[in-house]
């Protein structure tokens, strides 16, 4: 099922039109922070030097033509000129030839500066003046037409969001499905308005005939299990009624308590099968047990089984013996299928189970198995093992499932591997697979 939301973490689409808006935002004031520097130093750096360098040659050319030629005296431009001693007001200035600036009438002014025949002349440019000018003709109308396109980014990315509002409220909605205890008969996208939005129109009626769909395949599901756990359960509740009568007229027989027992696991398979079919516990009860008991009930029923395949079952603990929170069935047919593994597919010699604090190793001295992209270990995952041989009955994929259901998690060793990690192990150094459980 396709995840859009994360708790109540904004749909990605909408961070993602947020993050290119302020995106947009953010490049275009360092543009413009950009823009206006290089103008400012382009005018006053160069544009300016270059027009106060031509207004000084200029007047020189006026002086040549008439000795007495009057200043340029205008808005953005005046001067000073004096014959031998200086001014008062330049007395403590260092004038050279050139561009310069200088702190004049209460301003730091750009000054130029020239000598010609004794006269000396110093313009004076009113910089102030070309400020003004840039903000009315320059920031003003960049401001202004700025304001109009954010203004119909702003527009444009409203309608982006309720254009696909209606989306995101369908994806919340198919995540939030309670398949367990969900109507059948509802549709839980019945109230999502679509705003006329035509392909949410059409996404909505395709979620409304799958949910239909899938709903009634569950509610199918769920009859056919329980037919098939009444029928399952009324042979074996007569077969284990007539066990318990040959016991009682013909006396106790080792066949007929290892057909009570063997009635006994089927009907534990049959409530753990139909309890992983309806994903969920809840109708198996957890007991206290002593892990390390129902590992040695095994060994003891497989014991048979590795006399004919020659091979030898040890089971150790490791530490003190706790009594866990467990759902028999459940355990068995975890540890009941690895072992069968094992003893039918390794062709070792021996199969060592060691019980520790939050783990069960089962390990044999077999041929193993060639894991995945030549690695030392994988998690037992039906998608990402494959085996070229099959296991016992439901084999591997059982085990990965009821693992899923009591929080458990298996993981497949080769053993040399897994002995140079855990040097502490009485096991010898040989081929072959461990299996490692980690209990919850």
């Amino acid at each position: 099922m396709l995840k859009l939301f994360k708790g109540n973490r904004a749909h990605p689409l909408g961070e993602v039109f947020n993050r290119y808006y302020w995106l947009q935002i953010g490049l275009i004031a360092l543009s413009i922070v950009i823009g206006i520097s290089c103008s400012a130093w382009v005018i006053k750096g160069t544009l300016l030097k270059t027009a106060l360098e031509q207004e000084m040659e200029h007047y020189w050319m006026r002086v040549e033509r008439n000795p007495k030629a009057d200043l340029p005296d205008t808005k953005n431009l005046y001067g000073y000129r004096w014959n031998g001693v200086r001014p008062t007001k330049f007395q403590n200035m260092q004038l050279k030839s050139g561009i310069d600036r200088h702190f004049i009438d209460g301003k730091e002014r750009m000054t130029v500066y020239g000598e010609r025949n004794g006269q000396h002349v110093l313009l004076v440019f009113g910089e102030s003046n070309v400020n003004k000018l840039v903000w009315l003709f320059g920031l003003a109308p960049l401001m202004f037409s700025l304001f109009i396109l954010y203004s119909v980014l702003w527009w444009w990315n409203r309608r982006a969001r309720r254009y696909f509002s209606p989306i995101t409220r369908l994806a919340n909605a198919l995540e939030n499905i309670d398949w367990e205890h969900q109507n059948t008969e509802a549709s839980p996208f019945q109230g999502i308005s679509t705003d006329a939005n035509m392909e949410a129109e059409y996404l909505k009626q395709a979620l409304e005939k799958y949910h239909q769909v899938l709903s009634e395949f569950i509610r199918r599901e769920r009859e056919f299990s329980g037919d098939v756990s009444h029928e399952l359960r009324t042979p074996l509740t007569i077969l284990k009624g007539n066990v318990q009568l040959c016991q009682a007229r013909y006396g106790d027989n080792k066949a007929f308590t290892r057909l009570g027992n063997t009635i006994e696991d089927m009907q534990l398979l049959v409530d753990t099968l139909l309890a992983i079919a309806r994903n969920t516990t809840n109708t198996l009860t957890p007991e206290y047990q002593s892990l390390f008991n129902i590992l040695q009930e095994l060994q003891v029923d497989l014991d048979s089984v590795g006399q004919v395949k020659g091979i030898q079952i040890h089971l150790q603990q490791h530490g003190d013996e706790q009594i866990r929170q467990l759902y028999p069935s459940m355990t068995k047919m975890v540890f009941g299928n690895i072992l069968r593994n094992a003893l039918n597919y390794s062709q070792g010699s021996e199969i060592d189970i060691i019980l520790q604090k939050n783990k069960v190793l089962i390990a044999d001295n077999g041929i193993g198995i060639n894991l995945p992209n030549d690695v030392k270990v994988q998690e037992l995952s039906s998608r990402q093992l494959k085996l070229e041989t099959k296991g016992h009955g439901i084999g591997l994929q059982l085990v990965q499932k009821l693992c899923l259901q009591l929080g458990w998690r298996v993981e497949l060793f080769d053993r040399q591997y897994y002995l140079t990690l855990q040097s502490d192990l009485d096991l010898k150094p040989s081929t072959g697979l461990i299996v490692v459980v980690y209990l919850s």
